[in-house]
């Protein structure tokens, strides 16, 4: 049921279990009217695009008029959508998660954001220098832990050769991205980096006998065991794993949280364009993005968002992201692969 057939008593009583977003918002988004215009944006499927919904974009249909319709796709998929409709695109606004919006602005399949109001309150990395993308949000890597196990919280990435945690450690193939970057951050722990990947190895090499697994769906079997105490992962799936009933913490490492950027475009010749723009100045609002942070842990891009104290304790402040080179990693990851394969991998 939409927004628009909903009693002003059941809206207000679903912003309730939602949270503290305000039941109209303020600014460039309230200012617009948009009745009877639709959006089509692509969405990640699953509870990640039904929070979204929930927190952003109903919110943002109320104020304006417009009509929020979400598409599920995963951010390849997406991207092929895009690269398909090229010239007539069917989606208005496009969100990704993997760096595909570097490859829709270098191939002309996205244009500029125009009434992001926001645009430079946004820090350098997350934003497109020529503003066609703009990060909403970030899934903020680090340190997941048993609270039940560890009693202080790990500090550095350094804490995974701790000889206490021997037996006690699981990682993630390299294969899998938070795999690739836990490379790095151990190589960044022990003085080298993405252009030095030695210290990286060197320091895997004495946790290989650990436990090696492929993706986050095995995290709750790793923790519900009991044997498993620490893992490099992110604060989103920490949350989940929380919300289970586990005993997990998210640790934030003195080395910086490794950034996964959800990121909004517009496509090229959208016939909504202005609406997706208005939509995405308001994912870019302090209330947006403290709602998103509360539902799913994902970091606030915007340095003006001041999370209660119950959320930052938990969420990593967008300050406190390292920013990794992501070109130079493609540019090496086969032979990382190569390597881990025939030096890490059992």
């Amino acid at each position: 049921m939409g927004l628009d057939r909903v009693s002003r008593r059941q809206f207000v009583s679903g912003l309730a279990a939602l949270g503290s977003l305000p039941l109209l918002p303020t600014g460039a988004a309230a200012a617009q009217d948009f009745a009877g215009r639709s959006l089509i944006s692509s969405g990640f499927g699953g509870s990640t695009m039904d929070i979204i919904q929930k927190a952003v974009f109903d919110p943002f249909d109320k104020a304006t008029g417009a009509r929020s319709t979400q598409v599920p796709m995963q951010s390849a998929a997406a991207l092929a959508r895009l690269k398909s409709e090229a010239g007539n695109p069917q989606i208005d606004m496009y969100q990704f998660s993997g760096g595909q919006e570097d490859v829709a602005k270098k191939e002309g399949l996205i244009q500029p954001l125009t009434a992001v109001s926001q645009l430079d309150d946004i820090p350098v990395g997350l934003r497109d220098p020529d503003g066609s993308w703009v990060a909403w949000a970030v899934i903020a890597e680090g340190i997941l832990y048993r609270k039940d196990k560890i009693k202080e919280p790990p500090r550095s990435y350094r804490d995974f050769l701790k000889p206490e945690y021997k037996g006690h450690i699981a990682f993630p193939a390299i294969t899998n991205g938070y795999g690739v970057d836990f490379l790095v951050m151990l190589a960044r722990a022990f003085g080298g980096g993405e252009d030095n990947i030695e210290p990286g190895f060197e320091a895997m090499k004495k946790i290989k006998g650990e436990t090696i697994f492929k993706a986050a769906s095995d995290l709750p079997s790793l923790f519900g065991q009991g044997d498993i105490w620490i893992i490099p992962y992110d604060s989103g799936n920490a949350f989940k794993l929380q919300t289970s009933g586990l005993p997990v913490g998210f640790a934030t490492p003195e080395e910086g949280s490794p950034a996964v950027n959800i990121t909004a475009v517009v496509a090229k010749g959208a016939k909504n364009a202005d609406v997706a723009n208005a939509a995405i100045d308001y994912m870019l609002r302090p209330e947006a993005q403290i709602e998103i942070a509360r539902q799913m842990r994902w970091t606030a891009s915007n340095p003006k968002t001041k999370l209660p104290a119950d959320l930052a304790a938990e969420v990593p402040d967008v300050s406190q992201l390292a920013k990794l080179n992501r070109a130079l990693i493609n540019e090496q990851r086969a032979q990382w692969i190569e390597r881990w394969n025939r030096e890490i991998a059992r």
